[in-house]
């Protein structure tokens, strides 16, 4: 159902992946993968959300995810939202050369389409993997047949950003040359003359829910989309975890045990699309 204080139309996005996906050193996914999780019980509770909100969302999935639950790709894509590529084992782009970086979106890809029968028609790196070193990367994207890359975060932390990014939807120039894709990047507010993310991911978990609406709401009064991100696990306080130093670990999990109330609360007070549906609506 839409909401009648609804202004605007948002994008709701979740990179679908397990408990263990995660960029720090010393963590190897790869030796988790099989051990069990709650990741089932936590695609059925976002699905549920998304059926209850009448919201649409763009699904980012991993390539070793869809291997592993082929009928929970299946379902994703059923309900009518959009299947896209996370990549196939959640490295880190800037880790790949460019060869490397084309073949894993294309492994992941082919996965997908091969669940689905639907074409796949974006791409989110990992932890926001596309910065200025491999910005051309994108070009890979462009040749793979993909229409929008959703991986550019306009803020700088230790692990990604590109903080003099434009925040508009926009198709992006590599050597000189605009692609025939769109970037979506990520949703920043200005404070103290820095971009800070607030709409996903450790800030929508860290900020009150009354900042997140505020800020929603403001964009939206401009005429501006936002999107919001999220990770099954995010929603899920019984999850296992990885053992992290103290600071990862704050990052890593605060306000857990909040997020599913306050992820339902913004679905209930704002229309929310998925990219795919949004940029064919632009």
């Amino acid at each position: 159902m839409t909401k009648p204080d609804k202004i605007g139309s948002n994008m709701l996005s979740f990179d679908t992946e397990e408990w263990f996906h995660a960029n720090y050193d010393n963590i190897n996914p790869d030796l988790f993968r099989g051990q069990g999780s709650n990741f089932r019980a936590q695609m059925d509770t976002l699905l549920q959300l998304c059926s209850d909100t009448g919201s649409r969302a763009t699904f980012f999935v991993l390539g070793c995810v869809g291997e592993d639950y082929p009928d929970v790709v299946k379902a994703i894509a059923q309900q009518g939202h959009d299947v896209a590529s996370h990549g196939y084992g959640h490295q880190l782009a800037y880790q790949q050369t460019y060869d490397e970086f084309k073949a894993d979106v294309k492994k992941s890809v082919s996965i997908l389409e091969d669940i689905t029968g639907n074409k796949v028609q974006g791409y989110r790196a990992p932890s926001w993997s596309i910065i200025e070193s491999n910005l051309h990367y994108l070009a890979a994207l462009e040749e793979l047949g993909l229409t929008y890359d959703a991986s550019i975060f306009p803020v700088k932390t230790f692990l990604y950003g590109i903080p003099t990014a434009p925040t508009e939807i926009h198709q992006p120039r590599v050597n000189n040359r605009m692609l025939n894709l769109y970037e979506v990047p990520t949703s920043v507010v200005k404070l103290f003359g820095k971009n800070i993310g607030f709409s996903g991911g450790f800030y929508f978990r860290f900020f009150p829910k009354f900042l997140i609406k505020h800020a929603i709401l403001a964009a939206n009064r401009q005429g501006r989309s936002c999107i919001v991100y999220l990770h099954p696990r995010e929603i899920d306080s019984t999850e296992q975890r990885l053992r992290l130093p103290h600071l990862e670990s704050f990052i890593h999990y605060c306000n857990i045990d909040s997020t599913k109330a306050k992820l339902e609360a913004i679905m209930q007070s704002f229309q929310f699309t998925s990219i795919a549906d949004h940029l064919r609506n632009k």
